[in-house]
């Protein structure tokens, strides 16, 4: 059982090409699972040997994209926790599923698909790496469908290749194959059954959310990324993929989850919305101009280049939130290590300043939220503490 499991979903999952999603799994099948890899390792025919390298060798690949010098990330137990979360929420939407008794069965599935990917947070960097090395490409996964239009009529295969009877003769059949594509996350969708155990997934493995601040599913949730932030090597990452995404344009969907985030609408999983979390989202939106100040365009002119596609709006949110934090304390966005009378300090001020002006302009509502989470952000947590 193990090696098609291994060979038709997570070595596809990890290097590309089509997943095959079986029956749903439960812990007690991933019990079963990892004593079977546990016996191949010791003692595996030659393409089951083959077949556990590839893995490890596509993982490794994945991880050396963050962390050089990585060692190939163990097929362990969580990793086999969430490669089966992530299939049973695949199977949720599998067509052999429709019929009477259809919620009750996905209820089911979503439930064991939960008690997977409840693994918690990564606890070291290390950590985080190699759970990522599995479920880098979830974005990525898309339904094929395929409509087999023949003499007689024409059939429709939901995200499985037509079987050979149908494909046969067909020239005399006259035979016709019409393919479409479909994201699963953008287009197709998780059935809402599933959403707790899919945000539990990006608990357990945040940096493909925290490196696509753009993804619309889940949007970008502060609570569940901030654990890898905390790491300075994948912080650094994950800054340097929103200015590779485009600062305004990247930092308005992290400044608009941050009114969710401190506003407790986002969903009761995750780091709680403390000061100090609040604060280090505000400096972490702060880097993200200042980096910009050092290594992007001029702003006014490349605005301007982008407002026609995107809108005057376009990184209004950012502006907004960065000046409430500038306003109510200055060391919430200025770098430690830059003085204010320099060459850096003074480009870094003036763009603090347009940022301000624009700010302003854009009305009070918006800025006064703003100002009350950063009000927040520099108030003393004084919560108890559980000892």
């Amino acid at each position: 059982m193990a090696r098609p499991f291994l060979g038709e979903f997570l070595l596809p999952l990890v290097r590309g090409g089509a997943l095959r999603v079986g029956r749903p799994l439960g812990l007690r099948t991933v019990a079963r699972l990892l004593g079977q890899v546990a016996r191949a390792g010791r003692d595996a025919p030659p393409e089951e040997a083959e077949l556990l390298r590839a893995l490890a060798l596509g993982r490794r690949s994945v991880a050396a994209r963050l962390t050089a010098g990585v060692a190939a990330p163990p097929l362990d137990e969580v990793s086999m926790r969430l490669g089966a979360a992530l299939h049973d929420l695949l199977a949720l939407a599998h067509p052999d599923l429709a019929g009477p008794g259809l919620a009750r069965r996905q209820e089911q599935i979503a439930t064991a698909a939960l008690e997977l990917a409840s693994v918690g947070a990564p606890r070291s960097a290390r950590e985080a790496v190699n759970r990522h090395s599995l479920l880098a490409r979830i974005a990525e996964i898309v339904r094929v469908d395929r409509t087999v239009k023949f003499w007689l009529g024409r059939r429709t295969f939901v995200g499985r290749t037509p079987p050979g009877r149908i494909m046969a003769l067909p020239s005399l059949r006259r035979v016709q194959v019409e393919r479409s594509s479909r994201g699963w996350l953008r287009e197709i969708g998780i059935p809402a059954v599933g959403r707790r155990a899919f945000l539990a997934l990006n608990v357990a493995s945040p940096l493909g959310e925290a490196l696509d601040p753009l993804r619309l599913d889940p949007p970008f949730g502060w609570g569940r990324v901030l654990p890898v932030l905390r790491f300075p090597g994948l912080c650094r990452a994950v800054a340097g993929a929103a200015v590779e995404a485009g600062v305004d344009l990247a930092g308005d969907a992290l400044a608009g989850a941050l009114y969710r985030y401190a506003g407790m609408h986002d969903p009761p999983i995750g780091v709680p919305p403390t000061s100090e979390s609040v604060a280090f989202a505000l400096r972490f939106l702060a880097h993200l101009v200042w980096l910009d100040v050092l290594y992007g365009a001029d702003p006014e002119r490349a605005r301007a280049e982008r407002e026609p596609a995107r809108g005057p709006a376009f990184g209004l949110e950012l502006a907004v939130v960065v000046t409430a934090a500038a306003r109510t304390r200055p060391s919430l966005v200025w770098p430690e290590d830059v003085p204010p009378d320099g060459d850096l300090g003074r480009a870094f001020a003036a763009r603090l300043a347009r940022l301000d002006a624009r700010a302003s302009a854009a009305g009070s509502p918006r800025l006064a939220a703003a100002l009350s989470i950063a009000d927040y952000a520099v108030t003393p947590d004084t919560r108890p503490v559980a000892v």
